[in-house]
């Protein structure tokens, strides 16, 4: 047995007081279109171009081809990688928070995302932007060969050296990459006409407010406890608050996992697919939306993972010890013992097989 669709409880959290390592766990019950976001002009866009008639299929192929193919991961040497052992699929998606085009930008949302050989079954896992990690030597970067923060990796040399970062910290080739900044998430979310987000109160002691929570970002929307349908502007201002939680940025990944889970559920329900128009809005948003590596076809993998929806991925997060300072600075500790066996099972394929041994560290445990 392994732990997807109604198995998954999600509850992510944050380690424990006094230590102990704890995965945090996406809260909501699995959605997976972003399962991709690289696939979400695979999945869904193929998904529309199989169900969706001629013009839908012509307007999926026009996107697919149209994609800004910004990441050449031909261009890492090979002796640097890890070796491809199986058929499963890595795929990195980046979140960035450019918001114009030459902005410069950090990665604010960073997830493995593997879906296993059969296609039956992905998991996503978030890796907190302050893990402590060595970044790898790369010659055309700003910075490399030292530890930092995680998210360095990307300001020093963007996708690439990003890549070089997750493979040199769990030994498993990454096959594609898909980014996303804010505008295209906003547009994303209203090519989709909202998306519905159980938005949790705020926690903090200085912010704390059972009613809901308040953004710290102008015009500092107030966000109701409970079920909301936001628009893009509104999910995108949502899942970038962190100060006003108790658990900080883990509790930014868990809604930026919660949001990704109600894009996908949003863009399979009967609304979207029975409305040419929409589903090929959608289509288009989304590869407007997207940066991708030079051989990703979403529209052939899109149609191999079609079947998935949101309740067939389970979230978590890098196995860390909770924050703690590295040269005067606040990070997030990595838990290098716990993570060894997860990274072992991502390069095996046996991710289910690991949560189900390990709960308490998927944060699939009845009290997690």
């Amino acid at each position: 047995m392994t732990y997807s669709g109604s198995n998954y409880r999600g509850a992510a959290s944050v380690p424990p007081e006094g230590g102990g390592a704890r995965v945090a766990a996406s809260a909501a019950d699995g959605p997976t279109r972003r399962g991709l976001i690289g696939s979400a002009v695979g999945l869904v866009a193929s998904l529309a171009a199989a169900g969706g008639g001629a013009a839908v299929w012509t307007t999926a192929n026009s996107a697919n081809s149209d994609l800004n193919r910004a990441f050449d991961l031909e261009g890492i040497p090979e002796e640097d990688r890890p070796e491809k052992i199986n058929g499963a699929m890595n795929v990195l998606i980046l979140g960035s928070d450019a918001r114009e085009e030459g902005d410069d930008a950090r990665s604010d949302t960073s997830i493995v995302m593997h879906v296993n050989e059969g296609g039956t079954e992905a998991y996503g896992i978030s890796v907190p932007r302050d893990l402590y990690v060595y970044i790898p030597p790369n010659s055309q970067a700003d910075y490399s060969d030292t530890n930092a923060k995680f998210n360095a990796a990307y300001a020093w040399g963007g996708a690439t050296l990003t890549v070089q970062t997750i493979e040199e910290l769990t030994e498993a080739r990454i096959d594609h990459v898909v980014e996303i900044d804010f505008p295209g998430l906003v547009e994303v979310v209203d090519a989709l006409g909202g998306v519905e987000m159980d938005i949790e109160p705020a926690d903090a002691p200085n912010y704390y407010d059972e009613s809901g929570v308040t953004s710290i970002h102008p015009p500092r929307r107030f966000f109701p406890a409970g079920k909301n349908l936001l628009d893009g502007e509104e999910a995108l201002d949502y899942v970038r608050q962190r100060y006003q939680y108790a658990s900080g940025d883990f509790a930014r990944m868990r809604h930026q996992q919660e949001l990704i889970k109600a894009i996908m559920d949003a863009a399979v329900t009967a609304e979207v697919l029975t409305s040419q128009s929409k589903l090929s809005s959608f289509i288009e948003s989304v590869s407007d939306a997207v940066k991708v590596d030079t051989q990703f076809n979403v529209v052939s993998t899109g149609i191999e993972f079609m079947h998935l929806r949101s309740d067939d991925i389970v979230f978590m997060t890098t196995p860390n010890l909770g924050t703690g300072t590295e040269g005067g600075e606040s990070v997030v500790v990595y838990d290098e013992e716990t993570a060894s066996g997860l990274w072992a099972a991502l390069r095996e394929d046996a991710v289910g097989e690991w949560i189900e041994a390990n709960p308490e560290a998927a944060g699939q445990s009845e009290d997690a």
